[in-house]
């Protein structure tokens, strides 16, 4: 089994920062969103099935993973070489 490339979009870039900066303002344990982002990101690249299908976004083959820690979604596509995370 092959690790795939994650890339971040733009905005899932905005988003990750967003959040992240929320998470250090009102939150204890401020590791704790790097580690449940960073995870995640290990998980789709080993496994991009991990996630759900997520057709209600008319994004052709747009999954989602549940961030449980950080109560947030990961969307994002792959393909046999490379996942792209779409937001978070």
């Amino acid at each position: 089994m092959t690790d795939r490339r994650v890339r971040f979009t733009a905005t899932a870039q905005a988003h990750v920062a967003r959040e992240q900066q929320w998470w250090l303002e009102n939150r204890d344990y401020h590791h704790l969103f790097a580690v449940e982002l960073e995870e995640a990101v290990h998980l789709v690249a080993r496994l991009p099935g991990a996630g759900t299908a997520y057709p209600d976004a008319g994004i052709p083959g747009l999954r989602r993973l549940y961030l449980q820690k950080i109560s947030c979604h990961l969307y994002y596509t792959h393909d046999d070489r490379e996942v792209i995370v779409r937001a978070l």
